[in-house]
């Protein structure tokens, strides 16, 4: 009996680790499972063991990224906050309303409690009277072109600020005006007429055509002329009343990044005042909440109607609060990462939109409107990825200068 079991087993005796017969394979599978698995369990221990830094080094690079994911939170985050505008059944300027008087409030005890001036120095006048105005009409308009455009839509629009605010740092901050801005204007061009839904334009544009060439054998087709001449003519009035609004809603997002790079531009001239984050923060909110309680009093003149104290309440603070989180999340990625790179993520709120409108909202977007919202996120990217290079060799000739003054 004992050599029919050491037969079948066939072990060889000068390698124990070895692997076992294809006897034991059909005769005594468990043992083989259990053999194997002990076998690898080792493997991987002493993989383990050769690599001690492994999962040190994956926590190094997950750090030294840290302000990456910051800002990915951060958008994600403020995307959620802003689609949830639209799902509540009150005026969004009322949820505003609570929003930032939470932000003032922590805002402006932060700043007391670290003795800065809130108001400033005399010399920053005029760069805050311009950041506050400027921040103020940004999100007036922001919030007022969402009444009338999807998420996507708006943020697409609102991305073209990278383009203008190079094209204002031309003008004011006599920055040089390269190949490089020119290309991006011309695909923040081509990708805005793609976006703000061009088949209304071509269907207007076919029917001037058709009503063009009718007039002209009105004479022998009189009869015909007339039918065709009210259908088109039908078929413009039926399409501006349908795209009326959200043309109005592509207007006000695009004052929104106009007003939203000059915003950039001024704050930037604040933070080389080494003004506080806290502070810009504090006056842009205290300024914003008169905005919106104004807006509030002033259509209520024209709509009475009481305030949806139980929505300001709890979502309005909710979304108070968690804004809070953002704006800490911002400035910890602000301090940790280049600042152009951080531009070309703010391309995410784009897929956060479209993400969030098809989930629950059901709506799809156009291939004309993913070439066009593509071609303005290619051009942020350029203008982007320009300034880190020319970034990046001032730094290298600073560090040269540096080390032949030393010598």
């Amino acid at each position: 009996m004992h050599k029919k079991v050491s037969h079948e087993f066939n072990v060889n005796e000068n390698s124990p680790n070895e692997t076992l017969s294809s006897s034991m394979n059909q005769e005594y599978p468990l043992v083989e499972t259990k053999l194997n698995g002990t076998k690898s369990s080792s493997i991987i221990e002493h993989q383990l063991k050769s690599n001690p830094n492994k999962v040190k080094q994956i926590f190094n690079f997950l750090h030294k990224r840290s302000g990456i994911w910051y800002w990915i939170s951060a958008n994600f985050i403020f995307a959620c906050c802003t689609f949830v505008l639209k799902l509540i059944p009150t005026d969004m300027f009322d949820i505003m309303i609570m929003r930032f008087l939470v932000q003032t409030i922590v805002f402006g005890a932060f700043a007391m409690y670290k003795k800065y001036k809130i108001l400033g120095e005399k010399s920053q006048s005029r760069a805050i009277v311009i950041m506050t105005s400027t921040s103020s009409l940004t999100n007036l308009c922001y919030i007022s072109a969402y009444y009338f455009l999807p998420l996507s839509d708006l943020n697409t629009l609102r991305y073209t600020y990278i383009v203008w605010t190079a094209c204002l740092a031309v003008i004011f901050l006599k920055e040089k005006f390269t190949k490089f801005n020119a290309i991006s204007l011309v695909l923040t061009f081509t990708g805005l007429i793609l976006t703000a839904k061009p088949k209304y334009l071509f269907v207007r544009l076919l029917n001037l055509l058709k009503e063009t060439s009718l007039n002209e054998t009105c004479s022998l087709f009189s009869y015909s002329c007339i039918n065709l001449s009210s259908i088109n003519s039908s078929m413009i009035t039926t399409t501006e009343s349908t795209s009326n609004y959200y043309y109005l809603g592509v207007a006000l997002a695009s004052i929104c990044a106009l007003t939203k790079s000059a915003q950039f531009i001024a704050r930037k001239k604040l933070i080389s005042t080494k003004m506080p984050f806290s502070v810009m923060n504090f006056q842009f909110t205290f300024v914003a909440l008169l905005v919106s309680i104004s807006y509030s009093l002033i259509r209520r003149l024209f709509k009475p109607e009481p305030y949806p104290y139980k929505w300001m309440l709890t979502v309005g603070l909710a979304i108070g609060f968690i804004q809070l989180i953002t704006n800490t999340f911002y400035a910890k990625a602000i301090k940790r990462e280049n600042l152009q790179l951080l531009t070309i993520l703010g391309a995410l709120d784009i897929l956060y939109a479209v993400f969030l409108q098809y989930i629950f909202l059901r709506i799809t977007i156009t291939y004309l409107f993913s070439i066009g919202a593509l071609l303005i996120v290619t051009s942020a990217v350029i203008l982007s990825v320009h300034n880190m290079v020319v970034a990046a060799k001032k730094e290298k000739e600073n560090m040269q200068n540096v080390n032949n003054d030393n010598l």
